[in-house]
This record gives C-alpha cells, structure tokens and sequence, in this order.
C-alpha cells in the first residue's frame, strides 16, 4: 500500500512539473543543424547552419521574394568562422564570426553579405553591421533538395564556398596568407625545414621555401635539409646547384653513418645529370 501511495504521488508531481513547463520536451526541427569546417593551409574556416528543404516549393521568387534579405538558411543566423584574417573574391575581412545572408536578384548578380551581428535570430538583420559584399552570379545545377555549403577547389592557401539549394549554386573563393603564417612560426631546424617542404611539395613559394632552407642548414646542417635544398633548386631549374647540394648530402649522411641509405639521393643525382 506505501509502495502503491508513492508511486502515485511521484506521478502527480511529474505532472505537475510538466503542468509547470519544468521539462521541454524536445522534438526535431524541420530544418536541421549543420556544421561543416575545412582546413585551408594553416588556417581554418567553420560554417554552421540550418537546412531548409524545397519540399515542392517554389523558392526563387516565390517562398523567397527577389531583392530581399535571405538568412542564407533556417532558423538561427547561418555563422561563418574565420581563424585568421581572410580574402573573399578579393577583399579582406578580419578573423572573427559573421552571419552570412544573401540579396537574390531576378536577374544579374546577388549580393553575399558577411555581417558582424551574431547574435540575433536569423531574421533580424540591421545594415549598419555590414563588414564586406561581394557579388556573386549564381549558376544552375541539380536539384538540392536540403541546402548545403561544401568546400571545393582546395589548394594550399584557398578554396570555393559553394552554397547549394533547389537547382541553385553560389560560389566563391576565400583565401589565406599562408605565407605569413609559415613565416610567422618558423624556427627551429626542423621547423624550417619542414616549411621548406611543404613549399615544395606543394609547388609553391619556392623562392621563400629555399630561403627556409638555409636557415635551418644554418641552425643545423645535415643530409635532410640539404635534401630540401637540392630539391627545391632542382624546382627553381638551378640543377647544377642542385647536383652539388645532393652531393654534400650523401658526405653529411655518410660521414654520420658509413651504412646510411642515400639511394634517393643517389638516384635524384643520377636523374638530374641526365636533364643536364
């Protein structure tokens, strides 16, 4: 009977508390969250965001009139993390959070505006926080039904945006100053090596990547960034320069260790002779 009597009255309260508006219950929005970032060098961008569906609609013009603001999403602003200060089709814009929102046009371009206000839900849109436009000519392609933003084109220091909904893209190109940021963080032998190489390996900077180089011969020399600096004069079509640095390299190695494997050394020799 006291067992009986107190699950009763555990039930009333649960009731009463839910009478209270004490416990929400939790449903599934329509247009779910997303977050998607991507690495861009040694820089990082973040976008999070909700999923409007078409859902049978017609959307340009229609459920989003033209020449109106857009939230770029659902629900909460659609927010843009950068890491560092950042280029978007040309013009800068400090690392921070914006929201995104877009001005559809009938016809020409449509305006993408990174606004500094985060805070306010997604309709609420004020000018006077705009930081950058740009303009954008958007593109036709299959039917996306959930928008979405996706990274393409990756290189070392870029990439496009490309925000996708209905048969509609809008695509543009952020950039980083990697080279500042490798500079930046350089300074041990290994550290300057390894900015060496990521030069070279990716083919870019080559000038400031050999520079890397000889600091870190500098600090230090030894078969590896020796290795670095033949390859990167190779890249600059400095062969015979090239040759000779090898060359010191497969002596450091040696000297060090009699048994030391210089095949790759050896055969770069070889294969640069050869182009002589």
């Amino acid at each position: 009977m006291i067992k009986k009597t107190f699950c009763v009255l555990i039930a009333a309260a649960f009731i009463v508390t839910l009478m209270n508006g004490q416990v929400q219950l939790r449903v599934p929005r329509t247009s779910q969250g997303a977050k998607v970032s991507q690495i861009i060098g040694l820089s990082e961008v973040s976008i999070s965001y909700h999923r409007p569906g078409v859902k049978g609609r017609e959307i340009w013009g229609k459920l989003l009139k033209y020449d109106e603001v857009w939230r770029a999403g659902a629900n909460e602003p659609t927010l843009f993390t950068f890491s560092d200060e950042v280029t978007i089709e040309g013009k800068k814009l400090g690392a921070g959070t914006y929201r995104l929102v877009v001005i559809p046009s009938k016809t020409g371009e449509w305006s993408l505006i990174f606004n500094s206000e985060v805070k306010n839900w997604g309709t609420v849109y004020e000018a006077k926080y705009d930081t950058l436009k740009i303009m954008v000519k958007p593109v036709e392609g299959p039917l996306e039904e959930w928008m979405s933003f996706t990274f393409t084109d990756l290189t070392p220091a870029s990439a496009r945006v490309v925000l996708a909904w209905e048969k509609i893209r809008l695509s543009f190109k952020i950039e980083f100053n990697v080279l500042a940021k490798i500079q930046a963080s350089v300074g041990t032998w290994q550290m300057l090596n390894g900015a060496a190489r990521f030069a070279l390996d990716n083919k870019v900077y080559l000038e400031e990547g050999l520079g890397w180089a000889e600091r870190s011969i500098m600090i230090e020399k030894n078969e590896r960034n020796l290795q670095t600096k033949a390859e990167l004069l190779a890249q600059l079509d400095k062969v015979n320069d090239a040759i000779a640095i090898a060359e010191e390299a497969v002596r450091v190695a040696k000297a060090k260790d009699p048994k030391a494997n210089t095949s790759t050394l050896e055969k770069m020799i070889v294969d640069w002779k050869s182009k002589k």
